[in-house]
């Protein structure tokens, strides 16, 4: 008869002084596990439909065309690359509690910002038959300044908050 694994002792309770992950701080680490997962899941749930030299071609394909749908595509797209890469890397520089979370995740928050602004032109002047006017302009700005504020709060909260600096902070 085959034997049962050995039962592993119960992890030591943490010390009460060491920072946890809690609040604000544990809100916007599940969102980037949000943000993490959904872009990962997209590509396997085509791989698992079309099979993986498929998924490559009709990414491929869509990706290098030169139709206005192409090119709001590839405009999407980048925002949502970037915003991926800060996902992933706030996930695991969170749990690997390291300090340059504090810059790394700003700056990449940052670039974000200025690539989906910049996207968010590119995508109205592809649809727009006559390119880039004032009233398009008056739309799109509000969005944009909405995103800044919330950059701008993320930054100050990363920089000045007691709870990330407690947290990422030894």
């Amino acid at each position: 008869m085959p034997a049962l694994p050995p039962v592993l002792p119960a992890r030591p309770p943490r010390a009460s002084t060491e920072p946890r992950l809690k609040g604000m701080l544990a809100i916007i680490f599940w969102c980037a596990c949000g943000v993490t997962a959904v872009n990962l899941a997209g590509p396997f749930a085509l791989i698992a439909q079309i099979g993986p030299h498929a998924t490559f071609n009709a990414v491929i394909d869509a990706l290098s065309g030169d139709s206005v749908q192409s090119r709001i595509l590839r405009f999407g797209l980048f925002p949502q690359l970037v915003l991926f890469v800060w996902a992933a890397s706030f996930v695991v520089l969170t749990v690997m509690r390291r300090q340059s979370a504090l810059l790394v995740s700003r700056a990449l928050m940052l670039a974000w910002l200025l690539i989906s602004a910049v996207c968010q032109f590119g995508i109205r002047d592809a649809i727009a038959p006559g390119g880039m006017t004032m009233e398009a302009f008056a739309a799109l700005i509000p969005g944009i300044l909405a995103q800044g504020v919330g950059v701008a709060a993320f930054w100050a909260f990363m920089r000045d908050g007691a709870q990330p600096r407690a947290y990422f902070v030894r």
